[in-house]
């Protein structure tokens, strides 16, 4: 493989295709598609020969060593480790500590207190394996790393080993051999993997972790280039440019290819080169395997891309408003250490072991796979550059090769500090970093790409004057009391949505102008299969029975409580959330809102609450003795001093403690109040409710509502939650 890539035009045409894969992906999405299952062939012959050639390297050059010559090689190995380990986490902790750290969670659930430290044998599961078969088939690359290391000890230990030796070698050569092969592919499989990456990037999903990404591809390019090449050259005689020049051709194949595995063959022969060029060693054959075992060990110990899940992690923490505090904060370097070692790609398994421990919600580990689509290459950069480091500083140190060089190290030292001061600067105070689902978040958010594209498409009233979004009516309409509101609909070509454009996260103004919310891209979503146009009519809390029993609109929205007097009077479709009560209070009382019968305790108790004819009689219920404030709003609820608490539902709650310091939402354990959410129509439209109550179970089979939750409402829902009420949540 070394000699191809040697070869003068090889470099070039992978470069070429890789170039060529960006127009592609930029300016033809078919066509990207079309090469993506060059692509996935291309990584799926690179990756089916990880493990066989791990496994082979590691037993045999292990089994070939004297025990005395393995402890050497052990000796001379851990002191390399620990300094790429620290000198790693010192750069990654500096891009981490970019992230604003969040302490303190928004909501206090005293109906649902859970354990945070449910992660128990995951850790040993992933290292220490009970079944050889099990880890191989789930990719657990430290798992099948400590088995070869055992059974390569083990092997020293043994006479007649021969003749399986001999097996394992021809499987190693077998294995370099079919990369030589799969190289040839390298400038189409590049090609048809940068243009389906690059056509599948989202960028407004991207954006809003950009600053992460920036951080981490400035942090994993001073790592790769800078840091560790002179780290290096501070503890051998080779030059900082020779030990670039040794590497190139390995950077460039994982580079291309985003895959670390691609340039073991290539480092292998670069460090036999130095070595070989610097007279380190004498005796060529235990040379060979000291170099082969210390870059295969290498493989999942020096894995540093990986390392930078603690930086994402903290992002995601603040991303999410899930507190990282106390012994999490302390533990989690040393838990990102451990469930880092392995494969890249292993790397998604540790976010989704560690978010969970973390309590954060699933769709951090969705988010991390889309920030991986640019991050990757710098993380794949960092990991080679961390292979070359171990196996030359072992194998220098290993025949005593191995020397100081102050001033050297001085000089890594004071460009890394001014590089990651630079870094820390721009990732802490180059843009700014906004929580999910808070009011300022809440605030950018717009339907979906895909929502509005197809909305101009197929509905007119979107089109013109309004930028593409649907036509809002202040006017009043003629009220209309046909019996059948289905057939209206088909018949006019319209249906009317009654809306509230101050119910965040459900239906609301955005700072573009626009209604926008969970209960908004749902009707757009239901219009534009029921092929008509989408007309918004505006509505108060007040007057909403009146209008629908007078037909002025075809369906209400905006995070609609279903109540039996709603159900007497009016058609209302199937619950499609379900959402507790909940209390904003100030961060130093949340103790006394824990239960009904304390906050019953607290004298001249006064709860703020919306003049609205659900929440207002709830409050008198729930809270008898105490001073009721009607307020329009909760936007200068902070400056009502009186006021003790404020009741909403938790999610709303939630979105305004997020945006309020030293606020935070309560659920106390007794107050077992759960609004049900849910479309009303009048009442006569009972051929209506039907047709949506069946197109919702229709969307939620799909997917759709579990997606549209993520987004609006609930990052941590889950598809087999979503529309199921009757589920505690």
């Amino acid at each position: 493989m070394d000699n191809l890539v040697r070869e003068r035009y090889l470099p070039f045409w992978v470069l070429l295709g890789a170039a060529l894969g960006v127009c592609i992906g930029l300016f033809n999405p078919y066509i990207a598609s079309l090469l993506q299952p060059v692509g996935e062939i291309y990584i799926r012959l690179m990756e089916v020969v990880v493990l066989p050639y791990l496994i082979a390297s590691l037993i045999l050059g292990l089994g070939r060593l004297t025990p005395a010559t393995a402890r050497r090689l052990l000796g001379n190995s851990w002191v390399a480790y620990l300094i790429l380990w620290f000198t790693a986490f010192a750069v990654i902790s500096v891009a981490a500590a970019t992230a604003p750290l969040v302490t303190v969670t928004p909501v206090v659930n005293f109906a649902s207190m859970s354990d945070p430290n449910h992660f128990g044998s995951s850790l040993v599961d992933l290292v220490i394996p009970d079944n050889l078969f099990a880890a191989l088939s789930g990719n657990y690359i430290p798992s099948v790393v400590m088995i070869a290391i055992i059974f390569g000890v083990a092997i020293q230990h043994i006479g007649e080993k021969d003749s399986f030796l001999e097996f394992l070698d021809v499987t190693h050569k077998a294995c370099i051999k079919i990369w030589n092969w799969v190289v040839y592919m390298a400038p189409i499989g590049v090609c048809g993997l940068l243009g389906s990456t690059i056509s599948g990037i989202d960028p407004d999903e991207l954006e809003e972790l950009s600053l992460y990404i920036i951080v981490v591809v400035a942090s994993g390019i001073l790592l790769a280039f800078w840091v560790l090449p002179m780290m290096l050259t501070s503890f051998t005689r080779l030059g900082y440019w020779e030990v670039l020049s040794a590497l190139k051709n390995a950077f460039l194949i994982a580079f291309v290819t985003t895959l670390s595995v691609a340039a073991l063959p290539l480092l292998q022969s670069a460090v036999t080169r130095l070595v070989t060029s610097n007279r380190v060693g004498d005796d060529t054959e235990e040379q060979r395997e000291v170099i082969q075992t210390t870059l295969s060990v290498s493989y999942p110990l020096a894995q540093v891309g990986n390392f930078f899940i603690l930086v994402f992690l903290l992002y995601a923490s603040f991303y999410f408003f899930v507190p990282i505090a106390g012994p999490q904060a302390l533990s989690l370097p040393g838990m990102t250490l451990i469930s880092g070692i392995g494969s890249p790609t292993s790397s998604i398994g540790a976010v989704s072991f560690l978010a969970s421990w973390l309590n954060m919600p699933s769709l951090a580990t969705d988010l991390y796979v889309e920030t991986m689509t640019i991050t990757r290459y710098a993380q794949i950069l960092a990991s080679v550059s961390a292979f070359a480091f171990i196996t030359i500083l072992v194998v220098f140190k290993f025949y005593g090769k191995a020397t100081f060089r102050a001033h050297r190290f001085l000089v890594t030292l004071a460009v890394s500090i001014v590089c990651l001061i630079g870094i820390w600067a721009m990732g802490r105070y180059g843009g700014t970093h906004i929580p999910l689902h808070s009011e300022t978040n809440y605030q950018a958010m717009g339907l979906p790409a895909a929502v509005q594209s197809l909305s101009d498409a197929n509905l007119k009233s979107r089109l013109g004057s309004h930028g593409g979004q649907a036509k809002i009516d202040e006017s009043s309409n003629t009220p209309d009391q046909t019996s059948d509101g289905l057939s209206r609909i088909q018949s006019n070509g319209e249906i009317r949505i009654g809306f509230n454009p101050k119910v965040l996260p459900f239906s609301y103004m955005n700072r573009a102008g626009r209604l926008v919310g969970y209960d908004v891209e749902l009707m757009y979503r239901f219009a534009r299969d029921m092929n008509v146009e989408l007309r918004f009519i505006p509505y108060n809390w007040q007057t909403l029975q009146a209008d629908l029993e007078a037909s002025r609109f075809d369906i209400a929205i905006g995070g609609i409580y279903i109540t039996e007097g709603r159900l007497e009077a009016i058609t209302a479709s199937n619950p499609y959330y379900e959402n507790p009560i909940a209390l904003i209070v100030r961060s130093s009382q949340v103790q006394d809102f824990s239960s009904r019968d304390r906050i019953n305790r607290i004298e001249n108790l006064e709860i703020a609450v919306f003049d609205d004819p659900v929440l207002l009689p709830l409050a008198k219920r729930s809270f008898p003795g105490a001073k009721i404030k009607v307020l329009p709003n909760y936007d200068n609820l902070a400056e009502q001093a009186s006021v003790d608490a404020a009741l909403w539902t938790i999610e709303q709650a939630r979105a305004w403690a997020i945006s309020n310091t030293g606020y935070k939402a309560v659920v106390p354990k007794d107050l077992a109040t759960r609004f049900l959410f849910g479309y009303l129509m009048p009442k006569q439209s009972l051929a209506l409710a039907d047709y949506m109550n069946y197109w919702l179970e229709l969307q939620k089979a799909s997917g759709v509502l579990a997606d549209m939750e993520k987004r609006w409402i609930d990052p941590a829902a889950s598809s087999s939650s979503l529309g199921e009420p009757q589920s505690a949540r």
